[in-house]
C-alpha cells in the first residue's frame, strides 16, 4: 500500500502548524519513521476479531470499533505489510506496557493511550497480558486501508494481526483502556491531492464514556498517554470536549508518556502521577468546530460536505459522507 500525496507541501513549523496546539497528530505527521516493509500472513477476519473482540457483557463493549479489522479477508493471506515491530516507539510501547502491568494498574482508572497506532496496540496487548488485574481493551481503530491512503491504516491493521491481548472475559472492575491512532487527525492544514484516498478521521463525544458512565463503573480518574511530552502538550482536539466534560466534573487527567512510564513505579505511588502530571484541560476553540477544517478534506473526517454540528459538546457532527461514528463507520470517503 502506497502513501498519497498531498497538494500543499508539509511546513511544521510555518503558517498554521506552527500556531496550534501541540496534540499527538503534530509528532506523528512531521517526525514518524517509516518502517520496512515485509511479507506477513494476514489472519482471517474471525480470527483477528476473536482475538480483539470486547466480551459481549463487558461494560465497555459499546465503545469498540472493529473497523480496520473488518478489511481482513474471510481467509489468511500473504501480502506486503510494514514491520511496525521495528519502530523504536513499539519497542518501546511493549517494554512500557509490560513494566506497569507487571508493577499493578492503579485502581478506579480509565486509560486513553493516543499514541501512532502499532504502539498503542502493542503497549495495550502487553499491558493485558501482563497485568495482574482483568484489563479490558477498546480498539478505536474506525478508518479503513487502501492503495494512494493519506495516513497508514496498514500499520495499525499489521500490529493488530501481530499482537495478541489476553481474552476478554467480562469481568466486573476490569482496568479500560482505549486504544487510539493519533495518525487519526494528521496533515489537518493539507489538501490531499484527487487520487488520495482521504482515510482520515474523527472520534465524536459517543466515542468515549461520559461522566455518568465513568462513575456507574466505579471510574474516578484518567490516565492519557502520549508517546512523548517533548512534542504534546494539550490533548488532541477530538478529545477536547470529553476531556473538558470529564474535568469540570471532577475527574482528574494525568497526561503521562512513555518515558514517564518506563520510570519504576509500584500501585501506590500511582497516587502521585495526577499531582505530579497533571492536564489541565483549558477551554479553546478546536479545529473539530471550524468549517474549513472538513472543507480541506476529500472523504474523510466525515467528508467534503461535513459541517461542525451546533451540538458538538453534547455529542457528534452532522455526516454527509465518509467516515465517522458508529461502530463500524466506513461506507464513503475515498
Amino acid at each position: 500500500m502506497r502513501r498519497a500525496a498531498l497538494l500543499s507541501p508539509i511546513a511544521l513549523l510555518t503558517s498554521a502548524c506552527a500556531t496550534r496546539p501541540w496534540t499527538p497528530a503534530v509528532s506523528v505527521a512531521y517526525w514518524s519513521q517509516t518502517p520496512e516493509v515485509h511479507t506477513t500472513t494476514l489472519p482471517a477476519q474471525a480470527d483477528a476479531l476473536r482475538r480483539w473482540q470486547v466480551s459481549p457483557g463487558d461494560p465497555w463493549a459499546g465503545y469498540a470499533k472493529y473497523t480496520l479489522l473488518t478489511s481482513l479477508d474471510a481467509q489468511p493471506r500473504q501480502v506486503e505489510l510494514p514491520d511496525v515491530t521495528l519502530l523504536p516507539e513499539v519497542g518501546r510501547a511493549t517494554e512500557a506496557g509490560r513494566h506497569i502491568g507487571a508493577e499493578g494498574l492503579p485502581r478506579d482508572t480509565l486509560w486513553v493511550v493516543d499514541m501512532r497506532g502499532p504502539a498503542s496496540v502493542a503497549f495495550g496487548a502487553a499491558l493485558s497480558q501482563t497485568a495482574r488485574e482483568p484489563v479490558t481493551l477498546v480498539p478505536t481503530f474506525n478508518n479503513w486501508p487502501a492503495d494512494d491512503e493519506l495516513v497508514p491504516a496498514e500499520e495499525t491493521l499489521a500490529a493488530l494481526a501481530t499482537y495478541s491481548p489476553r481474552a476478554s472475559e467480562g469481568i466486573p472492575g476490569a482496568r479500560p483502556v482505549f486504544l487510539l491512532d493519533s495518525w487519526r487527525l494528521a496533515y489537518r492544514f493539507d489538501e490531499p491531492a484527487e487520487d488520495t484516498y482521504d482515510n482520515r478521521y474523527i472520534l465524536s463525544s459517543s466515542d468515549l464514556p461520559d461522566v455518568q458512565t465513568l462513575r456507574a463503573q466505579g471510574i474516578r480518574r484518567v490516565v492519557y498517554v502520549v508517546l512523548s511530552l517533548d512534542d504534546t502538550t494539550v490533548e488532541e482536539d477530538d478529545l477536547h470536549a470529553v476531556f473538558l466534560e470529564w474535568e469540570r466534573a471532577g475527574v482528574p487527567i494525568a497526561m503521562v508518556d512513555l518515558a514517564r512510564l518506563e520510570e519504576p513505579m509500584t500501585v501506590a505511588e500511582w497516587d502521585t502521577v495526577w499531582i505530579d502530571d497533571p492536564l489541565v484541560v483549558e477551554p479553546r476553540l478546536t479545529l473539530i468546530e471550524q468549517p474549513g477544517f472538513y472543507a480541506r478534506a476529500r472523504g474523510g473526517f466525515g467528508g467534503v460536505r461535513a459541517r461542525p454540528s451546533p451540538i458538538y459538546g453534547g455529542g457528534g457532527w452532522t455526516f454527509h459522507g465518509g467516515y465517522g461514528g458508529g461502530a463500524y463507520g466506513h461506507g464513503g470517503g475515498g
